[in-house]
């Protein structure tokens, strides 16, 4: 089967959050929306996750050889500890795009982990991130359509809301997932997850 017939996946490599997290995470949402109003497309609870490498559509030949190259990657790492550090946005306040928590806890090891990544998957023939790692956990982004008042209001909510019961959690599994687009947003499902230290 040639590459250009093989079937494409789009996929992405990212740390899972756990389901207390993700609760946390559900409280500040319905939280914000509840003042925002229909101005933010949010993420699905269940899609929230630390990404570590997006890739896009790929072929699914180079899906299995990601999958088979990650032990390799997280074996030379030991399990670390992360955690919830309030809420921002991208770009700015004055100009929201994308709403997200941040991260805090052991940054030089998630970096390094990131890094490993992104290297693993170059040797795979996919492109290197292009971009500085800055890692945060994806809450919502704002519609197109939103005016410079509401623009700033929701600046506002984001970078002046803190979370109820920030979380912290021992990072020990990188996944592999798939995305599948749908009138409702996206979907994703685990391709395949390993062990950081190779347990």
């Amino acid at each position: 089967m040639t590459a250009s017939r093989e079937k494409m996946v789009r996929s992405f490599i990212a740390i899972p959050v756990p389901r207390s997290g993700i609760e946390v995470l559900e409280r500040a949402v319905k939280r914000l929306d509840s003042e925002i109003g229909g101005q933010v497309r949010w993420v699905r609870p269940r899609g929230i996750h630390l990404t570590l490498k997006f890739m896009g559509d790929i072929p699914a030949s180079t899906l299995e050889r990601v999958l088979e190259a990650l032990p390799q990657v997280t074996a030379s790492f030991s399990p670390f500890e992360i955690s919830m550090s309030g809420l921002g946005v991208f770009p700015n306040p004055r100009h929201p795009r994308v709403l997200w928590a941040g991260l805090d806890g052991d940054l030089g090891t998630l970096s390094a982990l990131q890094s490993a990544v992104d290297q693993a998957a170059e040797k795979l023939g996919l492109p290197k991130e292009d971009r500085l790692f800055s890692p945060h956990l994806t809450l919502g982004r704002v519609r197109r359509d939103t005016n410079e008042e509401q623009s700033r209001k929701i600046g506002y909510l984001m970078t002046n809301t803190g979370l109820q019961a920030p979380l912290s959690w021992s990072v020990e599994t990188v996944d592999l997932m798939r995305t599948e687009l749908d009138p409702t947003g996206s979907r994703h499902y685990l391709v395949g997850s390993t062990t950081i230290g190779g347990g």
